[in-house]
């Protein structure tokens, strides 16, 4: 299910512009060209979402993204989008303007640049942590230390419901975005966390007072930033 998200605070390799480290943009244009062609399931876009509240993308339009597939050293500079319900990153070709879908499952990493802040975004193939083969969920990385905070989105469908008799009355479909927040161990074990001491003083009850130490005194701009300097101690 599609992710997605709130502005948070990443480190200073992750704000650098990665397309500084890529390709030309003739080489990026060709390179979108045979990314089209690829054998990843290119399709054209679905349009059957008019009319329907919400919507399964993660943002609200296409933004400045940075694409590493699986098969390539190199960043491919693209506007994109995530789709939640299918799981795959949403571009524009930008010779032929069409809308093509790159599975998740042929996506390393994908940067996408909202509102001055990077967004890393990975997923879970490869790791030891994917639910079954075919669940490519996207996570947004929001710190790369040993201990890693990641950010899921998903996305939840509610159907219209208004033709039995005592029916909640709604008419409409709805899409709603929900996140869930996970921390990644050193050891790769994989923990879902809600954003408090507490939370973390249940996973790690022998870091108890390395959490209460970091945080006395301290006031953060949000609970994410607070989580990260938390495990950044560990």
């Amino acid at each position: 299910m599609f992710f997605l998200i709130t502005a948070v605070l990443l480190t200073e390799a992750q704000n650098k512009n990665v397309y500084q480290q890529g390709i030309s943009a003739e080489e990026n244009l060709r390179a979108i060209a045979n990314l089209s062609a690829f054998s990843i399931g290119g399709v054209g876009f679905d349009t059957r979402y008019k009319g329907i509240k919400g919507s399964p993308m993660l943002f609200d339009t296409l933004l400045t993204s940075f694409l590493k597939i699986n098969s390539q050293e190199t960043y491919i500079q693209i506007e994109s989008n995530i789709d939640l319900v299918n799981n795959s990153v949403l571009f524009l070709n930008p010779k032929t303007k069409q809308m093509v879908a790159i599975s998740g499952n042929k996506v390393t990493e994908i940067i996408i640049r909202n509102g001055g802040s990077d967004m890393i975004f990975r997923t879970m193939e490869g790791t030891n942590f994917k639910k079954n083969t075919s669940d490519f969920v996207f996570y947004q990385a929001l710190n790369d230390n040993p201990y890693q905070l990641i950010k899921v989105p998903s996305i939840e469908f509610t159907e219209a419901d208004y033709k039995q008799a005592y029916s909640p009355g709604r008419q409409f479909d709805e899409f709603n975005t929900t996140y869930k927040y996970y921390i990644i161990s050193d050891d790769g074990s994989l923990r879902q966390c809600q954003l408090t001491e507490r939370s973390l003083i249940k996973i790690f009850p022998d870091k108890e007072k390395i959490i209460e130490n970091v945080t006395k005194g301290k006031s953060y701009p949000d609970k994410e930033t607070m989580i990260i300097d938390i495990l950044k101690n560990f």
